[in-house]
């Protein structure tokens, strides 16, 4: 018995020790998530509280939300994306690390588990990269579900249908898993610290009133002025 309680304790201390994130790079991470909340507060979320028209409100996430990512990147100096496990624009597919969080995540939550426990967070070795990767988990609000749930208003399925054909980021329902923040930071590279951080560029957008005819949005502002904002959301 005692052979193999001093076999046990030989083993646990040559087994490779598993190293910590630090807590600089958790508090980054956490408030990039942060600041990606407050923009979207007033923003979009409170436009569609208010009943606002949901078309209006979806033009004004496609025109500016895909770039608060960037933005936040830069400020933060980390890589700071949404992902989820059924997207939306396939630019957002989830890496292999990130797919398998989500899963976990949607298991834990489906366990009972409060999603504000359940931010990761790991130091990895992706090439000869060592990275630090941080994700937490973003759940379903009913204001949401204007875009992204069952009963989706036909005004909005257009637009949608026009943008994302390949769209897998529809029928949810309130307090689901819909996706995560993700955060990617380069420690260092071949064991040498990271370059520099250099700042992401702006995608160059085309203005609205240079898109093609074709590109032009297929619906129309709702059809009587007299019409509670409440009756176009779906």
């Amino acid at each position: 018995m005692l052979g193999f309680a001093c076999a046990a304790l030989v083993a646990t201390a040559c087994a490779p020790l598993v190293e910590q994130p630090d807590a600089g790079s958790i508090r980054a991470a956490r408030q990039a998530a942060l600041q990606f909340d407050q923009r979207m507060a007033p923003e979009i979320i409170a436009r569609l509280q208010r009943d606002e028209d949901p078309v209006a409100v979806w033009l004004a996430y496609a025109d500016h939300v895909p770039d608060w990512g960037r933005e936040i990147s830069n400020e933060v100096e980390v890589e700071f994306s949404r992902t989820a496990l059924g997207v939306r624009n396939p630019a957002n597919a989830p890496d292999d690390w990130e797919r398998q969080q989500m899963e976990q995540m949607s298991f834990m939550l489906d366990s009972g588990l409060d999603a504000a426990t359940l931010d990761v967070a790991e130091i990895r070795y992706e090439g000869d990269e060592e990275v630090f990767r941080w994700m937490r988990p973003i759940l379903m609000t009913e204001e949401c579900l204007v875009c992204h749930g069952e009963n989706i208003g036909h005004r909005v399925k257009l637009l949608l249908g026009q943008e994302y054909p390949l769209d897998e980021a529809t029928g949810y329902s309130a307090n689901q898993l819909g996706g995560a923040y993700s955060v990617r930071q380069v420690l260092s590279v071949g064991g040498k610290p990271p370059p520099p951080w250099s700042d992401i560029p702006a995608p160059v957008v085309a203005p609205a009133d240079a898109r093609a005819n074709d590109d032009a949005p297929l619906v129309s502002s709702p059809p009587d002025s007299s019409t509670p904002a409440s009756d176009n959301l779906p």
